[in-house]
């Protein structure tokens, strides 16, 4: 019981991700956070995160995250299990 204990932390801390699509004209930064009992894995604010990836001489155009509040019924059960995503979108200038 222990080591399957183990391995779904070990999962869940794997299964947050976040980077970065670049073109010469656009990109597209992502993050993304497993939410288990309004425990987050990885930690921490899935917009900072992306955010943190955008080129400094970039536009940014569109943010769009998924709906993590407690004051909505889809954010509480976004947090209860699901996942938090942000997606930043802009463009590079010159």
């Amino acid at each position: 019981m222990k080591k399957l204990l183990l391995l779904s932390l070990i999962a869940f801390g794997l299964s947050g991700c976040s980077g970065i699509h670049q073109t010469d004209k656009a990109f597209d930064a992502h993050a993304e956070s497993v939410n288990v009992l309004f425990l987050q894995f990885p930690g921490g604010d899935t917009q900072e995160r992306a955010m943190d990836l955008v080129p400094s001489n970039a536009e940014i155009v569109t943010v769009k995250s998924t709906v993590s509040d407690t004051s909505s019924f889809l954010g509480v059960l976004n947090r209860i299990i699901g996942i938090d995503q942000t997606k930043v979108a802009g463009v590079i200038k010159e």
